[in-house]
């Protein structure tokens, strides 16, 4: 699900991705405040990404996620929805490489083999 986004004024802004909404979990959540509502990860994208979107879009991109086993949700009364991330965002290549690089250095272990 990678499509343009309609922002609230009726405008199409940048696109939104998955990688971005698990981002603003990145940004967001801890062990005191696991769980976010739509609202809170609306603002994160815009705080942190500059991605204006609605909502709504951000409502239907964690339906598709949670289908996917990536995200999942809680009602808390009789409309609040809390979400949380059940897997964390891709490295960036340029931290992806420098792991592998340190691995491969035996810098470090991985958790497999402690």
């Amino acid at each position: 699900m990678s499509e343009r986004v309609h922002n609230d004024d009726g405008t199409f802004g940048s696109k939104l991705t998955e990688q971005d909404v698990l981002k603003a979990f990145d940004y967001k959540t801890g062990p005191e405040e696991p769980m976010l509502t739509t609202k809170e990860i609306t603002d994160a994208l815009a705080e942190h990404f500059d991605i204006e979107v609605s909502s709504e879009t951000v409502r239907r991109w964690l339906g598709e996620m949670e289908s996917d086993g990536k995200v999942a949700s809680k009602k808390f009364g009789a409309s609040a929805v809390g979400w949380t991330a059940l897997v964390g965002p891709r490295l960036a290549d340029d931290v992806a490489a420098e792991a592998d690089r340190r691995l491969e250095e035996e810098e470090f272990v991985s958790l497999d083999e402690a």
